[in-house]
């Protein structure tokens, strides 16, 4: 009954701080993509009028995309490994029970 407790705890650290990674990432580069689809339609012409402001809202979009791309990878990468971490664990246990 404790092997079968320990093997079932599947939350870990490395594994939630991946799928917050993965959640934040994707609302991250949903918002990014909003904010230019925004800015190019009629409603937004109001917004984003100044030239000078256009350059900063282009390179600000653009930090958002990079930032949410590295955020949905590494989330992608801490699940991997902890999940394959995980699974290395469990077979090991089994195997040396």
């Amino acid at each position: 009954m404790i092997e079968t407790q320990e093997t079932l705890n599947f939350t870990t650290m490395p594994l939630i701080i991946g799928v917050l990674a993965l959640i934040f990432g994707t609302f991250i580069f949903i918002f990014a993509l909003w904010r230019r689809n925004k800015r190019r339609k009629l409603t937004g012409i109001g917004e984003f009028t100044c030239s000078d402001r256009m350059i900063n809202t282009k390179g600000t979009e653009k930090i958002l995309q990079i930032l949410a791309t590295v955020l949905l990878l590494s989330g992608f990468i801490l699940i991997t490994y902890e999940a394959l971490r995980t699974e290395n664990k469990v077979t090991t246990e089994i195997t040396a029970s």
